[in-house]
């Protein structure tokens, strides 16, 4: 597997996407994953994602096949293939990995759901010390 992260822009098929789609760069979109059987073979790109597939996809357990355009039957029904259900394992699985120290972000003022580096208005950042950094409480999810 490999991660790659977007400028955002428009999608490569040009087709009309739902409302509650987040853009590329945005969101479950923020990365972009490509996967391999072997590390020198043919990469696919995987879709993006809906937040509606990641939700769905919490919801039920399917072993994978590696055949990516695999439909999947579920109870209850997930609306999409393997391909989308490995992305939306993945999504959950790096969002629930990803630690940072806490102050280096903030929430946007005009969203709550975009994040921007904290860059305080009197100067740089005061970085923590090793013995600070080892300590829990200085560690967030990003």
């Amino acid at each position: 597997m490999a991660e790659g992260e977007a400028d955002g822009g428009e999608d490569e098929d040009g087709e009309e996407k739902p409302a509650e789609f987040e853009p590329k760069g945005t969101g479950v979109n923020k990365f972009t994953y490509w996967v391999s059987h072997q590390s020198f073979g043919a990469w696919t790109k995987l879709p993006d994602l809906m937040p509606n597939d990641i939700e769905a996809a919490r919801q039920i357990k399917v072993l994978f096949s590696g055949n990516l355009d695999r439909t999947i039957f579920t109870n209850p029904f997930f609306f999409g293939k393997e391909k989308h259900y490995l992305r939306a394992q993945i999504a959950r699985i790096s969002h629930s990995t990803t630690l940072c120290p806490v102050g280096l972000f903030r929430l946007q003022e005009d969203s709550t759901k975009e994040i921007e580096e904290n860059a305080p208005e009197d100067g740089d950042l005061i970085k923590p010390t090793t013995n600070q950094m080892s300590k829990a409480d200085m560690w967030c999810h990003h």
